[in-house]
């Protein structure tokens, strides 16, 4: 077997490889292209060949090109390489040629998770309709911000729909550079508005074609975008042991600090998935507000909570609780079943 580390840009990357051994076949930079990639390194797969690279931006396309070849494909999360992290030389040679060897000595951390095609489209989806959702919100608080210079107080709602901005535009104004403003600015937000629909029917597409999201949207306040948040971000639930582990990867879990017979909880890592961390947390705000019957044994479970530790701990609390119900509820095929959760917390 030989072995190889590649440490990849958007230019030119850098490619280490070894055999068995540790003996160097090979260093230098290379491409980053397709053809690149296979030219360089198709004389090493004759006797096999193991490759590690780090996640990133361009890693997706990389790792297909690389499997395609037959290799043997690691990504390693970089901030869990602390080889690399804490070199004080640090150089694509060096970082390619660590890649490497601690790949031949079995001593990287654990993979990476590498989706699929369709949930990396998905997600790809779920991306671009959050950039959207984003510029739009932004505009829209760009324009209630010039309107209370002017002594202009809109409601809650009032730049929402097409209706409202239309009534505002129907007003009149002593200032003659706010229709202007306004005109123009409606036009982008009609543009946003039909890119965030357009987005949304192929996202539409996505929820038919897949059973697990109709299981999570039988859970209290998740809809469409959440359930398809979570089957993106999660892809194969059953890749992880238990829902604590996945409470892990959204970065809710709490840190903790342990030295001899003292333990202490701090707040929670923020490492993972960032997305799923965020959909959660608000499901739990919904949660919380909720007076239906549907939302009762969690709503009570996070006043008790609430109580002893106050809201903002309980919120998140609620929140890796909902997360455990919607990994249990992949796992065990179910759906969410409100009286079954009052028996437990009888």
């Amino acid at each position: 077997m030989n072995y190889c580390g590649i440490d990849l840009a958007g230019v030119s990357s850098y490619v280490y490889v070894t055999d068995e051994k540790g003996r160097k076949l090979t260093a230098g930079a290379v491409d980053t292209t397709k053809e690149a990639f296979e030219r360089r390194l198709k004389p090493f797969l004759k006797v096999g060949l193991s490759v590690a690279i780090e996640a990133g931006n361009q890693t997706a396309w990389v790792y297909e090109v690389l499997v395609g070849m037959r290799a043997k494909v690691t990504v390693v999360n970089p901030n869990k390489v602390k080889a690399i992290a804490e070199s004080r030389r640090k150089t694509d040679k060096i970082d390619a040629r660590i890649l490497c060897e601690l790949l031949r000595l079995e001593a990287l951390p654990h993979p990476v998770h590498m989706p699929g095609r369709d949930t990396r489209a998905l997600r790809g989806l779920l991306v671009a309709r959050r950039q959207l959702v984003s510029a739009r919100t932004k505009l829209c608080n760009v324009v209630r911000g010039m309107l209370r210079q002017e002594g202009i107080r809109l409601p809650a709602r009032g730049l929402a729909t097409f209706g409202a901005w239309r009534r505002l535009l129907a007003q009149g104004y002593e200032q003659a550079h706010l229709p202007i403003v306004l005109a123009t600015y409606f036009d982008a937000f009609v543009s946003l508005t039909d890119s965030i629909r357009d987005i949304e029917k192929h996202l539409a597409e996505s929820e038919r074609k897949d059973k697990r999201v109709a299981r999570l949207k039988t859970m209290p306040k998740v809809g469409q975008i959440a359930a398809l948040t979570f089957v993106a971000a999660v892809d194969d639930v059953h890749r992880f042991s238990s829902s604590r582990k996945l409470v892990g990867y959204s970065g809710l879990a709490p840190t903790v600090r342990s030295s001899g017979e003292r333990t202490e909880y701090g707040s929670i890592s923020r490492e993972g998935r960032r997305e799923l961390r965020a959909v959660f947390v608000q499901i739990a705000h919904l949660v919380a507000m909720d007076r239906t019957r549907a939302t009762q044994p969690l709503r009570r479970w996070f006043e008790k909570v609430a109580h002893k530790r106050g809201k903002k701990t309980a919120l998140v609390a609620l929140a890796r609780r909902l997360l455990m119900i919607a990994y249990r509820l992949l796992k065990d095929e179910s759906v969410y079943d409100a009286e079954r959760l009052k028996k437990r917390a009888a």
